[in-house]
């Protein structure tokens, strides 16, 4: 791993920290766009250690294909599906504490297979 990923990844489990304790503190708008974030850096983070080329947060999409489709694991897109949630409830504030803590969960799976992928 680049030390540039390094600090995509200190900064994504930075962001999940903050939306735990925003989730503990019953900010459920906070909690939803630092786990948006954690999520969203990560993947930056995957894709500059590849050399691969992206537009802004919304391009992460065309990431977690390149991902799925290098490695094989669909897993990495649903697990993307729950970011994406909170990134929807950070803009409306629509979902439920138990929805932004189940998807929270998700995200942390996220980012811990991503850590896990090879170079």
């Amino acid at each position: 791993m680049t030390t540039l990923t390094v600090s995509y990844v200190a900064t994504s489990w930075a962001f999940l920290s903050k939306a735990e304790t925003a989730l503990a503190e019953g900010d459920l708008l906070r909690a939803s766009r630092s786990g948006w974030c954690a999520a969203a850096y990560m993947l930056r983070g995957v894709a500059r250690d590849r050399g691969w080329r992206y537009t802004g947060f919304r391009r992460l999409y065309a990431v977690t294909d390149r991902l799925v489709s290098k490695y094989g694991d669909e897993e990495i897109d649903n697990l993307f599906d729950s970011a994406t949630a909170l990134d929807d409830n950070g803009a409306r504030y629509c979902d439920s504490r138990a929805g932004i803590e189940h998807d929270l969960s998700r995200v942390a799976e996220l980012l811990r297979q991503l850590e896990r992928l090879p170079a």
